[in-house]
């Protein structure tokens, strides 16, 4: 049975190998499965958590090479839809001199857009205890109904709502339609991940402490911002606080954060499981535990190229945090 399901794109990064070469001179591109929440799905699941991802893919090459990766990994893939008509997303990226990524998305429109809201099943979110989604779902019909009838399941059934707005500038037609969509997404969940710059720009403010205050606002019960090598900070409205990362050597940094999310998700699912203290009510330790083991992970994933084959199991993740004290 699965316990976490992820709702949202599940796609094919063409990488350019090369950095400091912009898309428009690049000579060659490596095509690499990803999509934040396909990521968090697999990451979840070499965790040792059973999880699942709702999303869609095209009867084309990239598609199969997609559900055979998730399937690989021990993901859920019982409605993982093809779409006959539309071909699946493919997102270009180049890396530049400063280490910032480019992103070129070709859907116009892509499968994972065309998720429909009755193809979304009650009785298969029934069965879980977590719920994650991101805003890129909520970007464009019909998938941002579909997003929204299951949420609408996830709340009836009181699972934990998780929530990654993971913006991408080049996606919206604007700034500000972008800003309120991705607002409304939190409307909806317990638990949000954002990076400092996601933070500022929601809230347009710089301060943690304040800024993820001002998130609390919107209805969620825990807020948790990564900030790369130097670690991750939460709110949780009673207490709030810094936990330091790990200095590791980084090779890629890309899907770092979404195995960040895969580690809170696994440790919060190990609280419901325990149903030893009320979730949104932990204790400061309890919460620094958590964010240590997320940094952890984050921080391995890095070590390594390309995102799946860098999201760790839960032996090297616990082999790490004993490693580093």
């Amino acid at each position: 049975m699965r316990e976490v399901i992820c709702l949202g794109e599940i796609l094919i990064d063409m990488f350019c190998p090369e950095v400091g070469v912009p898309l428009e001179r690049a000579s060659s591109f490596v095509p690499v499965p990803g999509g934040a929440p396909a990521n968090v799905a697999i990451g979840l699941a070499k965790l040792g958590i059973k999880s699942a991802l709702i999303s869609k893919v095209g009867d084309d090459p990239f598609g199969r090479l997609l559900q055979n990766v998730l399937l690989e990994h021990g993901v859920d893939t019982s409605h993982l839809k093809v779409d006959q008509e539309v071909r699946t997303t493919l997102a270009f990226i180049s890396t530049r001199e400063d280490g910032e990524r480019d992103f070129c998305f070709y859907r116009n429109p892509g499968a994972d857009m065309m998720l429909r809201p009755e193809e979304i099943e009650e009785d298969f979110i029934k069965g879980a205890k977590v719920f994650h989604y991101g805003s890129i779902s909520m970007i464009s019909e019909p998938s941002y109904s579909a997003t929204l009838c299951a949420l609408e399941y996830a709340k009836r059934h009181n699972l934990l709502i998780s929530y990654d707005p993971n913006f991408r500038p080049t996606l919206w037609d604007s700034p500000d339609r972008a800003k309120k969509r991705i607002i409304e997404g939190l409307r909806f969940c317990d638990v949000v991940k954002v990076n400092e710059e996601e933070l500022k720009f929601i809230t347009e403010i710089d301060d943690l402490k304040e800024g993820s205050g001002k998130i609390l606002e919107y209805g969620p019960k825990i807020v948790v911002v990564t900030r790369g090598q130097k670690g991750s900070f939460f709110n949780n409205g009673k207490d709030s606080g810094e936990v330091e990362g790990f200095q590791v050597f980084t090779i890629d940094a890309t899907g770092c954060g979404d195995a960040f999310t895969a580690g809170i998700l696994a440790k919060f699912l190990e609280k419901i499981n325990q149903k030893s203290s009320p979730l949104f009510n932990l204790a400061y330790e309890e919460m620094v535990t958590i964010l240590k083991f997320a940094n952890a992970a984050g921080a391995l994933t890095a070590t390594k190229r390309g995102v799946i084959p860098s999201l760790p199991p839960k032996e090297a993740v616990v082999a790490f945090l004993n490693k580093e004290g």
